[in-house]
């Protein structure tokens, strides 16, 4: 048995083609709410995002940079989306922040966290509550969500196991 074709693995993960110039072949994306995105685009937003995140903590680039190692004039190539960030680069960025990826990531590609936008906006606000709490309480909370009934998904699995082939 081959198991499933190159378009029913498409098809089941919700892939649409994308032709963009920064590839020499097709990639296939889910689209954000609708809209496809190019790495172009992508790149620019998680410029603006990074640049938030900084500008909310108040710290200068001039400080930021090279507390990652990195002179100034590097760093802002990452906030112009001259540059892109490597993920262990994103990584070091929010620890000297002390953020989580997802502050970064979210306002990327907010259909990462739901189907609709509204329902990734609801995960994104219980992701931001938790962050508040000290681990007693989310010790508490897990506790508690341990015994509710998790929604099935279409192919029979719990929602947080990845996706089984078509």
């Amino acid at each position: 048995m081959a198991g499933p074709t190159f378009e029913e693995w498409i098809f089941h993960l919700g892939l649409q083609q994308i032709h963009d110039p920064h590839f020499d072949k097709p990639v296939y994306r889910k689209p954000s709410f609708g809209e496809l995105e190019l790495s172009a685009e992508i790149e620019k937003k998680i410029s603006t995002s990074l640049h938030n995140a900084r500008e909310r903590r108040k710290i200068p680039r001039s400080k930021l940079a090279p507390m990652l190692g990195l002179s100034d004039q590097v760093y802002n190539r990452y906030e112009n989306a001259v540059s892109r960030l490597t993920v262990s680069r994103l990584l070091h960025i929010c620890e000297v922040l002390q953020i989580s990826p997802v502050e970064i990531l979210y306002p990327v590609a907010p259909h990462l966290w739901g189907e609709a936008e509204s329902e990734a906006e609801v995960r994104k606000s219980i992701i931001d509550k938790l962050e508040l709490f000290d681990c007693p309480t989310l010790t508490a909370i897990l506790d508690f969500l341990q015994h509710l009934q998790i929604k099935p998904m279409e192919n029979g699995h719990d929602q947080g196991a990845a996706q089984a082939a078509p």
